[in-house]
């Protein structure tokens, strides 16, 4: 595939220092909680460990809207981990054969109904985020949503391959990212968490991780561009939703980094993972379901192939364990 720069960005340039190491290698652990945390240092956080903390805490809260001061910050020079590594299609284990056969990353159903985002200065656009990534092996991006101030919900096979157990190497991440250029700034990765369930099996229910940033030039990245709530959910079969995010085919075609994306009904959902008809292709993985109030109420994984011919995408809902765990890292 086609390697791609941002050819306007690098506006001011210094020398980066990585401000901290991520574990390259997990090791395969026993659950005692299929929500048991794992940090990006390998370190295990128990769930009756931190459901103690939050059950004793009121002020943790992921329902609020916040939207940014909107100071526009300067561009600066960034790793290019394209110079000198392998383009990497971000894929993942199958899910479970009872429902489905096959899973992929990019799916466009019919006709592509995907229209690109012109002004990515209002919510929600603006804390939809790329997120590029280094790997061992390679060098892929992913799209993610602020949900507080220093902290970004996406896939968890965007950090954690399961197969593997291998994790990222580094991380920035790209609030508001549109015609080439970033406005609100470029946002090391310091930290990140996926459950230790997905480590070990890659569950699609549990392809979800919560990313920690460094501040830039002295701001978070979400008192800059702003965060999205978070509502917890049971059901939303025949809600209406939209999945925005970066598509590689259409940054390819276009030969600029935009977020494209569209609106549509779940058509189905079983307890952990909704389904829908809704376009997407490669790097929209970690992508924001975002209801008519823009509220966040699951995250896009990737296309589901069902054993009675049809195709949808899909990915895990809200429901309260993933909430409780996205609440945990704030």
């Amino acid at each position: 595939m086609k390697k791609y720069y941002f050819s306007t960005l690098l506006l001011v340039v210094f020398l980066l220092i990585p401000l901290t190491a991520f574990a390259d290698e997990f090791d395969s652990q026993n659950d005692s909680h299929p929500y048991d945390m794992v940090n990006s240092k390998g370190e295990v956080i128990k769930y009756e460990d931190y459901m103690k903390k939050l059950n004793a805490s009121s002020s943790v809260k992921m329902n609020e809207n916040y939207n940014g001061n909107g100071k526009i910050l300067p561009e600066r020079k960034l790793p290019n981990y394209k110079k000198y590594k392998p383009y990497k299609i971000l894929d993942s284990s199958v899910p479970s054969e009872a429902i489905q056969q096959l899973f992929t990353p990019y799916v466009v159903i019919g006709q592509d109904g995907r229209r690109v985002v012109e002004d990515a200065t209002v919510s929600p656009f603006k804390q939809i985020s790329y997120i590029e990534l280094e790997w061992a092996d390679g060098w892929g991006w992913c799209t993610g949503t602020l949900i507080g101030k220093d902290t970004v919900l996406t896939n968890g096979h965007c950090v954690v391959d399961p197969d593997t157990h291998q994790g990222i190497r580094g991380a920035y991440v790209f609030p508001g990212l549109n015609n080439n250029h970033y406005r609100y700034g470029a946002y090391e990765v310091v930290d990140y968490f996926v459950t230790s369930h997905w480590i070990n099996t890659g569950d699609s229910a549990q392809d979800f991780a919560v990313l920690k940033l460094a501040p830039y030039y002295g701001n978070n990245a979400g008192d800059v561009a702003g965060y999205l709530p978070i509502k917890q959910v049971t059901n939303i079969a025949n809600q209406t939703i939209k999945v925005y995010g970066y598509p590689s085919d259409k940054i390819s075609n276009t030969g600029t980094y935009s977020q494209w994306g569209m609106s549509g009904s779940v058509e189905r959902e079983d307890t952990s993972l909704a389904f829908y008809q809704l376009d997407t292709f490669n790097g929209q993985s970690g992508s924001a379901l975002l209801n008519n109030a823009n509220e966040i109420v699951g995250v896009h994984r990737g296309g589901y192939s069902f054993t009675d011919g049809q195709t949808f995408n899909g990915g895990p809902k809200m429901i309260k364990p993933v909430y409780d765990f996205i609440r945990a890292t704030q």
